[in-house]
């Protein structure tokens, strides 16, 4: 997401590559949305929707009686685009006959239509999109190699949903509430487990599918079953012992968002040293950390979620200190009426888990502010 609103300040053409259903159209629009061009329009076309007789008239427009059928002008998706961004998705499928008029465009930014004598200066933005290997292709002889030169003017890879970790999850629990009919639903432990065991083949577009058929399936909570119905099959490999035993702690955190370890041991009826070593190896990956007894799912930057749940004091005292602007510990005590000590433990679990900051002071007059990620979040 960073480097795509970095892309989007340049003019430079940008190629984004990924699998199906990862979301390069999305990623498309959020560089076209923070560009210079916003303000001007987003035109997409899917290079494997048009055959290749009419990919040329579609992108270049043509002229009245330039063939048959043509009974009026035409503009292409050029001029149509111009002062904006066109987005050329699957541009792996572009006949190698059209290469070398879309090679010509983007060199000297004009446009000439089929049946007429004048070029059009045109303004455009460049960002396609692919799931093959261009590279493999220009060896193969089906791609020009200096158009894809000229389309990489930065490279824009999206991983696949596999490969996201706890993304799946976060993305899942969006879809849900974001449905019809699981704005008041919820997924079952071996509904996380599954989310986090699944392959994906059809990356994040299968998973909105499911959870949103998954949400038709049951009045109450999102069980396994409910979502394995709709789910690509064939593409996924057995689980091992060990690793099930670290999908499932992953799973049974998630789901409840931070737990202790007497809590796991009670859920998952695993051995208390068993557990040790899982959580062990899980937290030098940096997929779980501990805050006191207490352990969460991080996220992937290696930190603790922002949405790690609070006690109802610390929510109280996020609340203050957004109105205040910074707490001390005496300050908390007093507020609060606890002790000095328990003060402390309260502010040092809110800096861990990245609620607060420290304001820089030291000694009896240092304090505590809001980071600004989690004040914007509670507002």
């Amino acid at each position: 997401m960073a480097m795509a609103r970095d892309l989007a300040q340049s003019d430079l053409s940008v190629l984004i590559s990924g699998e199906t259903g990862t979301g390069k159209e999305l990623f498309a629009r959020l560089i076209h949305d923070e560009s210079r061009c916003a303000k001007g329009p987003f035109v997409a076309l899917n290079c494997s929707a048009i055959p290749g007789e009419l990919l040329e008239s579609e992108i270049f427009g043509h002229k009245k009686g330039a063939f048959t059928g043509a009974v009026s002008d035409h503009d292409g998706l050029f001029v149509q685009a111009n002062g904006g961004t066109l987005f050329l998705d699957e541009i792996g499928d572009m006949p190698l006959s059209l290469q070398a008029k879309i090679l010509r465009v983007l060199q000297e930014r004009e446009v000439q239509p089929v049946g007429g004598k004048k070029p059009q200066q045109v303004d455009v933005r460049i960002v396609s999109a692919t799931h093959r290997d261009l590279e493999e292709m220009v060896i193969q002889g089906t791609f020009r190699e200096d158009l894809v030169f000229r389309l990489m003017g930065c490279l824009l890879e999206l991983p696949p949903l596999r490969d996201r970790g706890r993304d799946v999850v976060i993305l899942a629990k969006v879809f849900l509430r974001a449905s019809r009919e699981g704005s008041q639903k919820w997924f079952e432990h071996d509904a996380v487990a599954l989310l986090l065991s699944h392959t994906w083949p059809g990356n994040i577009r299968e998973l909105k599918n499911a959870v949103c058929a998954a949400a038709c399936c049951t009045p109450h909570g999102i069980g396994a079953q409910h979502l394995r119905r709709h789910l690509r099959r064939g593409r996924n490999v057995p689980v091992n012992v060990e690793t099930s035993v670290g999908q499932r702690i992953l799973a049974t955190i998630a789901t409840r968002e931070q737990i202790t370890l007497a809590q796991l041991h009670t859920d998952l009826k695993v051995p208390k040293p068993t557990l040790h070593r899982h959580l062990e190896k899980l937290q030098v990956e940096g997929r779980v950390c501990r805050i006191g007894t207490v352990w969460f799912v991080t996220g992937g930057d290696n930190t603790a979620l922002s949405g790690a749940p609070l006690s109802a004091r610390q929510a109280e005292a996020i609340a203050f200190i957004g109105q205040e602007g910074r707490i001390t510990r005496q300050q908390y005590a007093d507020v609060f009426g606890v002790s000095i000590r328990t003060a402390s433990r309260d502010l040092s679990d809110m800096l861990e888990s990245g609620h607060l900051k420290q304001d820089g002071q030291s000694g009896r007059f240092a304090g505590y502010e809001l980071q600004t990620r989690c004040h914007s979040g509670l507002s």
